[in-house]
């Protein structure tokens, strides 16, 4: 090692003021050459930086039309969904209604049963409810539908005693039940009359 160094000592000193001259150009031309390549880099770099910026910009908006598009979609059928339920449950709540006002005399015990031509409403009517709610009701909607017309045919088919009581709170139960379903008011709705 000393070796190479008073080399290299030798070297400078028989060149003199020359090889100082000469070891600064070279170390200036070294910086030149550093910072003309670190410029390049850089440079190379920033566009490269850039490319992948406009890349990721575009698969961006690509993707957020495409999430815009399928919530969009969501939207539109979850509306459509909720407004057939609306009008099956109102269909359905009227049809309650009609077989409701047909069985409470039978129920107060102020009528014996229903007339031939009656059962015969009763039933398409009972089975045009259950069609309407199985379209669309979840199963707690059908268990409720379920129950109240179990009492009912039980009543009307197998001369079973209920109160009038029994029979409201049942429809009360479907009726909360689809107002739960579709997010009306999760707040269940009770009679509170005196009758």
């Amino acid at each position: 090692m000393e070796h190479y160094a008073s080399l290299t000592a030798w070297i400078l000193g028989s060149l003199g003021g020359a090889g100082f001259i000469v070891v600064a150009l070279s170390s200036w031309l070294g910086r030149v050459w550093a910072t003309r390549l670190m410029d390049n880099q850089r440079h190379s770099h920033q566009q490269e930086l850039e490319e992948l910026r406009s890349n990721l910009r575009a698969k961006n908006n690509e993707q957020l039309v495409s999430i815009r598009k399928d919530y969009e979609i969501f939207k539109e059928t979850h509306l459509r969904e909720h407004n057939d339920k609306l009008l099956i449950y109102r269909a359905c709540l009227d049809i309650v209604a009609s077989l409701l006002a047909k069985i409470e005399l039978t129920a107060l015990g102020k009528r014996a049963g229903l007339t031939a031509e009656e059962q015969e409403a009763f039933e398409t009517e009972r089975l045009r409810l259950y069609a309407y709610l199985a379209m669309l009701a979840p199963q707690e909607v059908m268990d409720a539908n379920d129950n109240l017309i179990d009492m009912l045919l039980a009543l009307i088919y197998d001369g079973k005693g209920t109160t009038w009581e029994s029979i409201r709170e049942a429809a009360l139960k479907l009726t909360n039940s689809m107002r739960a379903d579709i997010g009306i008011n999760k707040k269940a709705v009770s009679y509170n009359g005196v009758r």
